[in-house]
């Protein structure tokens, strides 16, 4: 039996018709995510929804807009079916002088692929030594903890390699991983125990890790994928993003109510047919935050 639902809309001064033509700039590139994961210096900013039409054919429009300031990323998620209509479908507004830079989806390919696409492969879950050792030849500034031996409180230097070092501990002997970097001074070996922080001085690094972590994160999820915005221009400035996915259908119903001490007004009731909860989010949120609906 299907499950239908009603929902009263606020009352409206008349019917709102919407046209919208869709289509991807001529400036969009759409390719693989880790395409240009390597060019994404800055972490994802917030994009909501302002507006929301659904058609009573099953499908729905979906804008969202909001301030971006110098070059940034949009990070967006949706259920894998919607990214072919998504990406068709999709429309991108940079306002005073900005421009879409590109468009990035998560591939198809198993996640272990992925993984090691990245600059810092995240594979088989590495230990600390692990990952440094992947990123010999690279610049970082190193914290030292508290009362670490013959350390100065912060380093700066070239990650040389890992190796283990045999300690005496009493009566016996252990093994100790201990980073070798190359610093203004010289060659100095500091044991990866005393490291309270470790930070890649290259911004792309930064960028490839943080990447790797968003996909490991999307991977719990499998019947989902995330979609990147990245644009480009100088200063603060408003972007849009309209799209078409699927929706559950409305049908409609309206009452018209005459008075001849009150202002006429139009009321609108919509039944939604067979609607999950990914449908009802976009509606919520429209309706929480009092954008508005139309069908």
């Amino acid at each position: 039996m299907a499950t239908k639902k009603w929902l009263l809309l606020a009352p409206v001064a008349g019917a709102v018709g919407l046209g919208v033509t869709l289509g991807v700039g001529a400036d969009t590139l759409l390719g693989a995510a880790d395409a240009v994961g390597k060019q994404d210096v800055k972490p994802a900013v917030s994009l909501p929804i302002t507006r929301v039409v659904l058609f009573n054919s099953g499908v729905g429009y979906f804008s969202r807009s909001g301030e971006v300031v110098d070059d940034a990323r949009v990070d967006l998620t949706f259920p894998e079916q919607d990214i072919n209509d998504l990406l068709k479908s999709m429309v991108l507004e940079d306002f005073n002088n900005g421009r879409i830079a590109a468009v990035s989806y998560d591939s198809r390919e198993p996640i272990s692929r992925t993984l090691s696409s990245f600059a810092i492969n995240l594979n088989n879950n590495p230990t600390f030594a692990g990952i440094v050792s992947q990123m010999r030849g690279e610049r970082i500034e190193v914290v030292m903890t508290p009362g670490a031996t013959n350390q100065p409180g912060k380093l700066s230097g070239v990650i040389v390699g890992v190796e283990h070092q045999k300690e005496a501990k009493g009566n016996t002997t252990v093994d100790v991983e201990v980073l070798n970097m190359w610093c203004a001074e010289g060659l100095r070996s500091v044991k990866l125990t005393e490291i309270q922080q470790l930070k890649f001085a290259n911004p792309v690094i930064e960028s490839e890790f943080r990447r790797a972590l968003e996909v490991l994160a999307l991977g719990h999820d499998s019947l989902k994928k995330a979609v990147q915005l990245h644009f480009a221009g100088e200063g603060k400035r408003k972007v849009q993003v309209g799209y078409v996915i699927e929706a559950p259908i409305w049908k409609t119903s309206y009452r018209l109510v005459l008075s001849e001490k009150e202002k006429p007004y139009l009321q609108g009731w919509a039944m939604v047919e067979n609607p999950t909860d990914e449908d009802w989010a976009g509606v919520k949120m429209a309706l929480i935050s009092g954008r508005p609906i139309s069908f």
